[in-house]
């Protein structure tokens, strides 16, 4: 079982995997956003200019969280649906 660093170890390594193809790969976790549920970790992410600037013109939108599967350290991106049921209970 990933402990919370371990998950988002991996969730920046897939992040910066998957990011390489990108118009932008200038991308980052955000570790105050990421929040554990149904043995998944989930990590929102955004642009750096964003994020450390507050280049509202730089922020992302439409972008699916990362989830790390906590016991097995598989990474994908969540659904639409569940990222509609996570805003609907204010966790993203």
């Amino acid at each position: 079982m990933l402990d919370r660093k371990e998950a988002q170890e991996r969730a920046a390594a897939f992040l910066a995997g998957q990011s390489r193809s990108w118009p932008s790969s200038n991308v980052r976790i955000i570790p105050e956003y990421c929040f554990v549920e149904g043995g998944r970790f989930i990590a929102p992410y955004d642009r750096i200019e964003f994020l450390d600037h507050g280049d509202e013109y730089s922020r992302l939108a439409g972008n699916l969280p990362i989830c790390v599967d906590l016991a097995t350290g598989a990474c994908a991106f969540i659904t639409w649906a569940e990222a509609d049921d996570f805003m609907e209970r204010d966790l993203l």
